[in-house]
């Protein structure tokens, strides 16, 4: 595994304690910037089958999410990049697991905003100890849709609805509150924000509040994707709604983070968890695809009309 380029100093991990997020340059080498611009690139042009599902072809946006069981590229930065011992200099854990990759492109012209949102409550753990790595492959400003963050929100008490860029009715359906209107009411909040450079990273908490405009220049893409990263306490929260896991992991409710799916990385990989993807791209699973359906069709079923 390779080191960072250098290690995040102690005022960077104070202010991602303080603020939630932090804007971190010169981490990442050129070999790793060059091979993951190339691999987005790819991605985009090939989407996997969870970027089928959550891309909007109409509106030119192009998400994808696990994308290291299916692209050797994105394995390799799990395992090999400095991606993980970043992690681990916020998250400050015993172990660190890796979570999951995701990707968002917005070329020149994509108007598809990013609502205001947690992470948090996407996911199916609980726990603090979980962290995002934005890596950017393109300079990003708040014209070209870069991301902002309401300064301090992850220690707020309150836990707001999934809301998706294209508002996926699934991940809408929930008994918690709605997202604040950050966008209309700026005024009222301490946001951050960073213009970046090729291969600068957002590092930050799973619940604080962000998010993006469109992308309204007309010469500038915005390529970015995330790693995400579990500590010591995060665990396994299979709650609805949260984001479908196409994949077995052969995790139950209050498990800690492991094994095929959600790896770990740190203090050492496990042989036996790299399993099936160690062989080859590995494709959802058909019993886990045939499951999430009958899940979700029976969740929405069971909301109200209104909702």
């Amino acid at each position: 595994m390779d080191d960072p380029l250098r290690t995040l100093t102690g005022e960077e991990i104070e202010a991602y304690d303080r603020d939630g997020v932090i804007c971190a340059r010169g981490l990442f080498d050129g070999k790793w910037l060059e091979r993951m611009e190339r691999a987005v690139d790819r991605i985009v042009e090939q989407p996997t089958f969870y970027g089928n599902q959550v891309s909007m072809q109409g509106a030119d946006f192009s998400g994808d999410l696990f994308v290291w069981k299916q692209d050797d590229d994105f394995r390799d930065f799990i395992y090999d990049s400095p991606a993980a011992r970043i992690a681990n200099a916020v998250l400050r854990s015993k172990r660190v697991c890796f979570f999951y990759d995701q990707l968002f492109v917005k070329p020149p012209g994509c108007h598809v905003a990013t609502p205001w949102h947690q992470d948090s409550t996407f996911w199916p753990i609980r726990g603090e100890q979980v962290c995002s790595i934005w890596l950017t492959c393109d300079p990003v400003t708040r014209e070209s849709s870069g991301l902002e963050f309401v300064r301090g929100s992850h220690r707020w008490p309150n836990r707001y609805k999934a809301v998706t860029p294209d508002h996926n009715a699934y991940m809408k359906a929930s008994d918690l509150e709605d997202p604040p209107d950050v966008e209309a009411h700026r005024g009222d909040y301490d946001l951050l924000g960073w213009d970046m450079e090729r291969g600068d990273a957002l590092i930050f908490n799973g619940l604080v509040v962000h998010g993006s405009t469109g992308n309204y220049t007309t010469d500038r893409p915005r390529r970015a994707f995330t790693s995400r990263w579990a500590g010591d306490d995060i665990r396994f929260d299979p709650r609805h709604p949260t984001m479908p896991l196409f994949w077995e992991h052969g995790l139950r409710a209050g498990d800690p983070l492991g094994g095929p799916l959600f790896p770990q990385i740190l203090p050492e990989t496990l042989p036996g968890e790299a399993g099936a993807r160690a062989a080859g791209p590995e494709p959802p699973d058909p019993a886990r695809l045939r499951q999430v359906g009958e899940e979700v069709r029976t969740h929405m079923q069971s909301r109200p009309a209104s909702t």
